[in-house]
């Protein structure tokens, strides 16, 4: 009698390796854009994810820099033929006190409710990575006679890269003739719902603003000058940034403890700029942020404008052009999982992508979270990941097989 092994990623559901993966390594996979309050080690989720791949007989290694956070590399040769990139990656971002969760009681135990998968991670990125998961078992059921295909699970996105896929392009050498990214592109308007494929991403930054005034005793505020109130200024003259650019405050400070009779001496806030098209350049930007400065002044204030510590800028990408070869992959995909004509679109928020496409190898975006990135209840549609699935594994089995 013969005993045939069925790997875990081929025997599990979708829903059953999301609620897998959810808690893997959690809860030190969590980093802040913002620098996070313990370092991250997403060596504890490789760890947990490498044996699934293995199972599929794929070579993996781990990578980094340090041993806490290293990156999953898979790799899985068919035959002669292009190399294909998978990528998603092993943090998160912070999940905040539980209490703010409705749908769980802790934010690392998945819950199925309502058609849709809750939990933090479940839409970036741990519901994507089972999607990613899901359809290489369906391509090694059914493998091509050609190319190559490797898995790049990386840390450190959430911080934009660093110590995850431009430390595997700079250090490593990670090269591929192709990258598919498997993070949120889901999207919902009136006239439907589906999964996007991101052809081009906008750039995004980090910024401090600080502002020095003169101190006074509250009870004249008319003998100094208030630093915060000149914050305020600068900040409401931030509407003027050009069309198309968002940006947010996300953190602000002012006054000392024990000083409340006092007005503050000085008063910061941190900002995001978001929607940067891949014209602007780090000192363009910030050169922006200091006219707004300078147009919107205070007598007797002086403000500085600087980046926030850490890799806290990072350009945007051009267009890939519909009929790239990986494209044009991924629309067939598409099709042939029922999903009809792809949509293309710009995605407005970093992932590796980026960092492929800044590298030279022609990348996209494809997934079913939902590109939204709900702060609590962060969900994942269980019918989007099945599509997803089934469009990416046709795509990867057609880029493998394409003639050189």
């Amino acid at each position: 009698m013969t005993i045939v092994h069925t790997p875990r990623l081929a025997a599990l559901s979708l829903t059953e390796l999301v609620e897998l993966l959810v808690p893997a390594g959690q809860p030190w996979c969590e980093n802040s854009l913002d620098g996070p309050a313990r370092p991250p080690e997403e060596t504890r989720a490789a760890q947990e994810i490498a044996p699934l791949l293995t199972e599929l007989g794929f070579e993996t290694r781990l990578v980094g820099r340090t041993p806490t956070r290293a990156n999953l590399l898979a790799t899985k040769a068919f035959g002669p033929g292009p190399t294909l990139l998978l990528n998603d990656h092993l943090d998160t971002y912070p999940s905040g006190p539980p209490s703010r969760w409705t749908k769980c009681d802790n934010p690392f135990r998945a819950v199925v409710a309502d058609g849709r998968v809750y939990a933090r991670g479940t839409s970036d990125t741990r519901g994507n990575l089972a999607t990613l998961l899901s359809a290489v078992a369906r391509v090694c059921a059914e493998p091509p006679e050609t190319g190559t295909l490797v898995v790049a699970l990386t840390v450190d996105e959430e911080r934009n890269g660093v110590e995850g896929a431009l430390y595997l392009l700079e250090q490593h050498g990670l090269r591929a003739d192709a990258s598919i990214t498997v993070e949120p592109t889901a999207w919902t308007d009136e006239s439907g719902t589906g999964v996007a494929i991101a052809t081009q991403h906008t750039g995004h930054a980090l910024i401090d603003i600080e502002v020095r005034g003169r101190s006074s005793h509250i009870w004249r505020p008319d003998t100094g000058i208030n630093a915060a109130h000149a914050l305020l200024t600068v900040l409401g003259g931030l509407s003027a940034l050009p069309e198309g650019w968002g940006h947010s405050v996300v953190g602000l400070d002012a006054g000392e403890a024990g000083m409340a009779q006092f007005t503050p001496l000085t008063a910061s806030a941190r900002i995001a700029v978001v929607g940067l098209g891949p014209e602007v350049n780090r000192a363009e930007l910030l050169q922006r942020i200091a006219d707004i400065a300078r147009d919107h002044p205070t007598a007797g204030t002086d403000v500085h404008v600087t980046y926030a510590p850490g890799p806290t800028f990072v350009p945007g990408t051009e267009p890939l052009d519909v009929d790239e070869p990986i494209v044009a992959a991924l629309r067939a995909g598409y099709h042939d999982a029922g999903g009809g004509p792809a949509r293309t679109y710009t995605k407005p928020a970093y992932c590796d992508t980026i960092r492929f496409r800044h590298a030279g190898i022609p990348a996209v975006t494809f997934g079913p979270g939902d590109d939204g990135w709900a702060v609590y209840d962060e969900s994942i549609g269980i019918t989007t990941m099945e599509f997803a699935a089934e469009a990416l594994a046709a795509a990867v089995g057609r880029y493998l097989r394409r003639p050189g």
